[in-house]
């Protein structure tokens, strides 16, 4: 199988997405526009064609994306759930979230309300470890990861940093924050997610805060969880490992099951199918 990720996907159509399955779709670095089960979802939007320090919205200093993004804001303003994972740049992103819709509920790490709540957001919820939430029936519970929550390193506020597990109609998705290898995902092995979503790349030389592919392939598979969604990767220039390489070397480690692997795309759009059941009943 080839594995090298195709660049050139339809774009998302998410106003073609029906309410009775989950629909994924990948934007790039760790932005995942979702409907799960009628609840439309979006993780860590990044929009523009920069991240990192904003003066103003109107000008950002920081990493340029190799690839466009797949939607305008524009095209994201039916939006039940904003999810944001921790308060680093490229996932706290100011000019995003201003350019979302302020009905959306936002639902983010320990602290993080004093930088989201001024861009007019009514209805900001802050999740500890443990903590869950209930948004349109969709069930957000927090729990951990192995990373670090400080905006502007080494200085300057401790934010926290939060997983996120979602769940409605009995489907459930484990969103794993950037995160170094750890064992706090096996926890979730009783009760397995359907799919999985893991940062896979900036590992090079960040090993400390990130995992590599490998790490991940050993965390995703400690889950139970029958599909793998990698992100973090082939976006943004924040690491020393050429682009394409977490995602060949993730396929890799898969093996003769990288089946498992989808949504390989980045402006891709996957559906997860109704067989899934039969699958997990026969123990994945």
């Amino acid at each position: 199988m080839n594995s090298a990720p195709d660049r050139s996907p339809s774009p998302p159509a998410p106003a073609s997405w029906p309410d009775n399955s989950l629909t994924i779709a990948n934007l790039g670095h760790a932005a995942v526009l979702m409907n799960f089960f009628g609840t439309r979802v979006i993780t860590d939007p990044s929009l523009f064609p920069r991240v990192g320090m904003s003066i103003d919205s109107i000008l950002t200093i920081g990493p340029k994306r190799v690839v466009d993004p797949p939607l305008a804001p524009a095209q994201l303003q039916q939006l039940d759930v904003i999810l944001i994972t921790h308060a680093h740049m490229d996932h706290l992103d100011i000019p995003s979230l201003k350019a979302l819709p302020k009905s959306a509920v936002v639902v983010a790490c320990d602290k993080c309300s004093s930088l989201i709540a001024p861009l007019g957001f009514k209805d900001v919820r802050e999740l500890k470890w443990g903590e869950s939430t209930v948004v349109k029936g969709l069930t957000i519970r927090a729990m951990g990861a192995r990373h670090w929550g400080k905006r502007w390193p080494p200085f300057g506020e401790d934010y926290g940093f939060n997983s996120y597990v979602l769940e409605k109609d009995s489907r459930r998705m484990l969103l794993a924050c950037d995160s170094a290898d750890t064992d706090l995902f096996a926890t979730l092995a009783s009760t397995p997610p359907d799919v999985a979503v893991f940062s896979i790349g900036a590992y090079d030389p960040w090993i400390y805060n990130h995992a590599n592919p490998e790490q991940v392939w050993a965390m995703f598979q400690s889950t139970r969880a029958h599909y793998l969604v990698p992100i973090h990767w082939g976006t943004f220039k924040l690491s020393k490992e050429p682009m394409e390489e977490p995602l060949q070397r993730l396929i890799k480690a898969a093996g003769d099951q990288q089946d498992r692997i989808v949504l390989r795309q980045i402006g891709g759009t996957w559906t997860m199918p109704a067989t899934i059941e039969s699958r997990q009943a026969a123990g994945r």
